[in-house]
């Protein structure tokens, strides 16, 4: 006769699938700052004329082509919308919106310096970036942590 399953392997055995599958739709590190430091391009284009102007613009647009193909190709789990609770959106808004704080204090801070409104724009899409690049796994399990269909620890 063997024993009924212990409830805390079972437990521990489903939280270990469900943080297998939550590895396999994280962003990879690259995907924001890439996001970010090509929208700063956009910004310093907006600033020029005529043939620097067409080449940002056209690697601008090379760049989110590549960027979408290569995170379409990595990602596998997909995340539903009844994933998302409250909590989970809160803390991606809150993030987001450090984002734009990190690009503003960026601009102020370049501009209070004399800093061209190119350079200026530069700097922020750069600050944006590596704030990104610094943050993304931290937001990423703060917003697992508090996501809808986990197993409680």
């Amino acid at each position: 006769m063997d024993a009924a399953p212990d409830p805390a392997d079972a437990l521990a055995e489903i939280e270990r699938v469900q943080q297998k599958a939550y590895a396999d739709q994280r962003l990879p590190l690259w995907y924001m700052p890439g996001v970010i430091a090509l929208a700063g391009a956009a910004a310093v284009a907006a600033e020029l004329d005529g043939v620097a102007w067409l080449v940002l613009v056209v690697a601008d647009i090379a760049g989110v082509g590549a960027l979408t193909a290569a995170l379409a190709a990595r990602v596998r789990v997909r995340w539903r919308p009844g994933t998302w609770t409250v909590s989970a959106s809160v803390r991606m808004v809150l993030w987001l919106v450090s984002i734009l704080a990190v690009c503003w204090l960026a601009l102020v801070a370049v501009g209070s310096a004399g800093g061209s409104a190119v350079w200026q724009r530069a700097a922020a899409g750069a600050a944006a970036a590596l704030y990104t690049a610094a943050t993304t796994r931290w937001v990423e399990n703060q917003v697992l942590a508090h996501s809808a269909g986990r197993v409680v620890r």
